[in-house]
């Protein structure tokens, strides 16, 4: 029998995964990045500060876009992408070529390998992949080996909430014998096409528009290797492997957010809750984290947000990549949508990443609310995503 990394790099040399594309300049004029790009999340990253100017970030399981992204985005570092399939690095090498990106090297390998590329890494980005491997654990502490001693690691891992209907199906379609293949793959839709509209899956479906590719159906329903995670269990996979949870990348899906008021029952039930307990409890209510997107780095100090520490007026707000002003008072990221009276606007205009929550504040419009308002509305939009801190 094939062991799993065999079976995976199979996979994706027949289904390179996500879809390729020709240009990172077109794409990402048009819009397009990447959660957590040390470019674009430098906050979320360093809460106190960048550490040194020139990184060395490695991206473990690079796809066919992620190192060339990486490599664009952070001109001034260096880039080390790794990878399994030769289909994914071929069109990275493109991508290379193409954006003459001398400050990427990529290698054909498995991140359990990690620590043989010989360097300390100060980024680690790992999106996609752990949650793909026969011991999730173990490919995380070979990531732990290769981090440098203030590194910090951004990783992406399934939510178990979400994709609940999805390993329904990929149950369903390994009973049945759906093989790899372009068969298999229209197979796949149209027993799709067929299900009933109450099927667990039926959410999941509709929002993913990525399903449109054929590599994105064989990555959801047809692979060979995929679990999921609840709250409690990642952190139970990060301190496991000897590492400490430092944040999420969008807080949105874990704080109690805009889908309920202050004055709801769950609103009562949940703001008490220890920050774990909290999360845990919303991620089962809500049901919105589709995957899970955080920060880990070396156990020790926790860098982690928190605005009742009595120098919350020196945070530093930046807006969050994707934050947009759609009209006056209006403002969206992605699906959210945040509607603002003038006072708030004005307060999330003055969120220019220099300006603390005190310079922002401390103007005679407020001069009666000030410090309570300009606490809680800036935790609040922290709390929704819409901003990144930066501490003191």
């Amino acid at each position: 029998m094939e062991d799993v990394s065999s079976l995976v790099a199979k996979q994706y040399e027949a289904f390179a995964y996500p879809r390729p594309f020709a240009d990172l300049e077109a794409e990402i004029a048009k819009g397009y990045y990447q959660i957590g790009d040390p470019a674009l999340y430098g906050p979320v990253l360093w809460p106190r500060g960048r550490p040194r100017k020139r990184l060395k970030i490695l991206v473990a399981g690079c796809g066919t876009i992620q190192g060339a992204y990486a490599a664009y985005m952070n001109p001034d570092d260096e880039i080390v992408g790794i990878d399994l399939s030769e289909a994914s690095l071929a069109h990275e090498r493109f991508l290379q070529d193409k954006h003459r990106l001398q400050n990427l090297k990529l290698f054909k390998g498995d991140l359990l390998d990690a620590a043989s590329l010989g360097d300390d890494f100060d980024v680690i980005l790992c999106t996609g992949v752990l949650h793909h491997m026969a011991d999730p654990g173990a490919g995380l502490a070979a990531l732990r080996d290769a981090l440098a001693p203030d590194g910090v690691m951004v990783l992406m891992l399934y939510g178990a909430t979400v994709r609940t209907g999805v390993y329904m199906l990929q149950d369903a379609f390994r009973r049945i014998g759906v093989q790899q293949t372009s068969e298999g793959v229209a197979q796949v839709r149209q027993i799709l096409r067929e299900l009933p509209g109450r099927h667990y899956a039926q959410d999941y479906i509709r929002a993913a528009a990525e399903l449109k590719d054929d590599a994105a159906v064989v990555d959801t329903f047809l692979h060979p290797q995929d679990r999921a995670y609840t709250v409690p269990q990642l952190f139970d996979l990060v301190e496991g492997a000897g590492l400490a949870f430092q944040g999420w990348v969008d807080n949105f899906p874990y704080w109690r957010n805009g889908a309920w008021g202050p004055d709801s029952a769950i609103a009562a039930a949940v703001d008490p809750l220890p920050r774990r307990e909290h999360w845990a409890a919303v991620e089962m209510l809500g049901l919105a984290a589709g995957m899970h997107m955080f920060t880990v780095r070396h156990a020790g100090e926790a860098l982690q947000v928190d605005f009742e520490r009595e120098d919350w007026r020196e945070f530093v707000p930046h807006w969050a990549p994707g934050l947009t002003r759609r009209a006056s008072g209006l403002f969206q990221r992605g699906p959210y949508e945040l509607k603002c009276s003038e006072l708030e606007q004005f307060v999330i205009d003055g969120a220019d990443g220099k300006r603390t929550i005190g310079e922002i504040i401390d103007v005679p419009a407020l001069e009666d609310v000030q410090d309570e308002f300009g606490r809680r509305y800036f935790e609040h939009l922290w709390k929704l995503g819409h901003v990144m801190i930066a501490l003191p």
